[in-house]
């Protein structure tokens, strides 16, 4: 039989099964607690989240877009990115391959650049602009260990007035393992292999494990290491190695007061391939540093006064590119603290209020000051830059009714250079009946310049493509500098203003018996979008700059769906749907954004040890960049991957699992994408507790 027949007949039977399934009589529905978690996150009554407000509240309460992963579904299958589990949340793209563009998670239509990542809260820092262009790395997802992580928090839309600069899109907030009060741990070892011979094979082990050292004195320590090995055809993968420990030492004060110190050191390889092409460089040529490390260190104080509480975070980031021949390292030092105040005025309200206070630093001799004269004329600087900015925040529940809670927020984050900045967000959830739930808001969002956007001196060096908007000023692909290279300098901006958004969004759900429903439509507006615009021929130099100089909009649908078939089967989906994604002032997209994305799951529960899963992810129609001289687009064909896993308790210390990724071995280089997903992988592995 005709393979790509087989493979379209195959892909039918599965969705059709997944409909059929979906269409059983609703008497089949049995209450929640008989069914189990799955690998979409759709949301549960009972989750308890703190990323959309900085304090505890019920998931169906959240004044935000927000969805969970659980501990058991990180469990599920290897986990050699987070962004192999973040990708399958409503509004989150990208995740599709390992390397590469794709490989970053983008949330509702925004770069990677729009997506605050964090660890209990504290900011991760961005290893972004060690490299010589800030796309040439890894996202900085990876630097803790699967087996530390708890849950992961996902949300959607500005969270500007809670967080400040890098929220405008969402929040990634990865909650870690508490301190065991008896000395316990995990072991994971998984192992993946492609059918094609040509593709690399991947190792993975990771621990946890946490106990008392005294009465007071609780620590915890945890370590990954993760080795892919990389692909031997033309457009494959790159080869990693990435490796982390980490230490926690938390002292209980007393009942109501605690101090925790936490260390931690990562380090990051890409690898080439072994094989060589023709021309005598590898097939696959090593993507980000051979040599990026992390360290990281801070203190933390929580504290209970009554029904008053507070928390101080001191913590220090840094990343330094091992692999440069250039002196590159980026650094943030950050203190924060907030509390947290209950109090009545007319109605019960709950007031968290806080500051924060922010150093960074940034050093890269191969991309700053690298030109002796700027475009605006002055000598270009040293190739360090650093700011400071500080910040004050204040955000305030007020629960009018049982059923009905105003969130009301506003922030001031004050920078050295462009002055203050404010941030404001109100949003309305309400419960009309105890099933459903409508919520909805208004908020601002904002992303400062980074170190190198705001420098005149920080100038990257284009080879052709970044210098195209030069061709009406007399550049040509032959135009050389006055140091005798050819192509042009991309430069920051001291001048510019932060970029800022509007956005809107409404949203409705139903839950009860296990079923739930829920959308949202979300629609955001910006202003000052930053880009390059072109100069001209300056003291000798071709240069585009960056500008406030564009306005983008993005608008779409997410929604979700959870139907308990039976005691032991439920079916879980999502889509998102992106209506616009576009640069209004160019009329071209944002980037790579799938028009459509659904996520279709089936978890059965065949014994009380054995589980087996069935999912689908569609990836609609998507343009990228085309091969049409001085730029263009071009569009990708919709694609349909499936991945079925399986794990068995062999008793409460011992759980295998294995299974089938992309288990119809879809190729997306055949659908016309630029990136390539792999082939089909099999994998096995273990996880021993103690």
């Amino acid at each position: 039989m005709d393979h790509t027949l087989h493979t379209k007949r195959l892909h039918g039977a599965i969705w059709a099964a997944l409909a059929s399934l979906a269409l059983l009589p609703a008497s089949h529905a049995q209450s929640q607690d008989t069914t189990t978690a799955t690998s979409n996150t759709v949301n549960t009554l009972d989750n308890i989240v703190i990323t959309a407000t900085g304090t505890e509240v019920d998931l169906r309460d959240a004044p935000a877009s927000i969805s969970v992963i659980s501990r058991e579904e990180i469990e599920r299958k290897p986990v050699t990115s987070i962004a192999e589990l973040l990708n399958t949340v409503p509004g989150v793209s990208g995740g599709y391959a390992a390397t590469g563009a794709q490989s970053k998670i983008k949330i509702r239509g925004l770069p990677e650049a729009y997506t605050l990542i964090l660890v209990d809260g504290k900011r991760q820092g961005s290893s972004a602009h060690t490299n010589y262009r800030p796309d040439l790395g890894q996202q900085d997802l990876d630097w803790i260990s699967p087996e530390m992580i708890e849950r992961i928090e996902v949300v959607r839309g500005p969270m500007s007035s809670l967080y400040g600069s890098d929220a405008m899109g969402g929040v990634i907030n990865i909650i870690t393992r508490k301190v065991s009060p008896v000395w316990a741990g995990t072991f994971t070892s998984n192992y993946s292999k492609p059918d094609n011979s040509d593709r690399g094979d991947t190792y993975q082990l990771g621990a946890n494990v946490s106990g008392p050292l005294t009465e007071s004195l609780g620590l915890r320590l945890g370590g990954n290491v993760t080795r892919r090995t990389a692909d031997d055809v033309a457009g494959g993968a790159s080869g990693t190695r990435n490796q982390n420990v980490n230490a926690l030492l938390n002292w209980q004060i007393t009942p109501d007061q605690s101090i925790s110190a936490d260390v931690a050191q990562g380090i990051q390889r890409a690898t080439p391939s072994t094989q060589l092409a023709a021309n005598g460089n590898p097939i696959v040529a090593a993507w980000g540093s051979s040599k990026l490390t992390h360290t990281s260190y801070g203190l933390t104080h929580d504290g209970r006064y009554g029904s008053v509480s507070s928390k101080v975070n001191l913590y220090h980031n840094k990343y330094e590119n091992k692999g440069s021949s250039a002196a590159s390292n980026s650094s943030e030092t950050i203190l924060d603290g907030k509390i947290d105040l209950p109090y009545t005025l007319f109605v019960d309200n709950l007031l968290s209020t806080g500051l924060q206070w922010k150093r960074e630093e940034l050093e890269n001799s191969d991309t700053i000051g690298t030109v002796p004269v700027t475009w605006n004329g002055d000598a270009s600087p040293g190739a360090k830059l650093d700011s400071n900015t500080w910040a004050v925040f204040g955000e305030n529940q007020m629960f009018l009714r049982d059923d009905l809670t105003l969130t009301l927020g506003l922030r001031m984050d004050h920078h050295e250079k462009y002055g203050n900045h404010w941030s404001p967000r109100g949003y309305l959830v309400y419960h009309p009946t105890e099933a459903w739930t409508l919520k909805g808001g208004i908020a601002r969002g904002f992303r400062a310049p980074n170190l190198k956007e705001n420098s005149a001196g920080a100038a990257t060096q284009s080879g052709g493509n970044g210098c195209r908007s030069l061709a009406g000023m007399g550049w040509t692909s032959s135009s050389t500098n006055a140091d005798g290279t050819r192509g042009c300098y991309m430069a920051g901006n001291p001048n510019l203003e932060p970029e800022t958004s509007t956005s809107y969004e409404f949203g409705a759900g139903y839950a009860a018996n296990g079923w739930s429903v829920e959308a949202t439509y979300f629609h955001t507006d910006f202003k000052n979008k930053i880009d390059y615009a072109p100069l001209g021929l300056i003291n000798g130099y071709w240069w585009t700059r960056m500008e406030n100089a564009q306005k983008a909009r993005t608008r779409g649908l997410e929604a979700s769906l959870r139907v308990p078939l039976l005691s032991t089967l439920e079916w879980r989906s999502n889509l998102t749907r992106m209506f616009e994604s576009k640069n209004l002032s160019t009329g071209q997209d944002l980037l790579v954004v799938p028009k459509l994305t659904i996520n279709s799951d089936l978890n059965w529960r065949i014994t009380d040890r054995w589980t087996a899963n069935l999912s689908a992810q569609y990836v609609g129609k998507q343009s990228v960049p085309s091969e049409i001289p001085r730029g263009g687009l071009t569009f990708a064909k919709a694609y349909t991957t499936f991945d079925l896993t399986t794990h068995y308790d062999v008793n409460q210390n011992l759980t295998l699992r294995a299974g089938v990724i992309n288990l119809t071995n879809k190729s997306t280089l055949d659908s016309g994408n630029n990136y390539d997903s792999g082939n089909r992988t099999y994998f096995v592995g273990l996880t021993s507790r103690f």
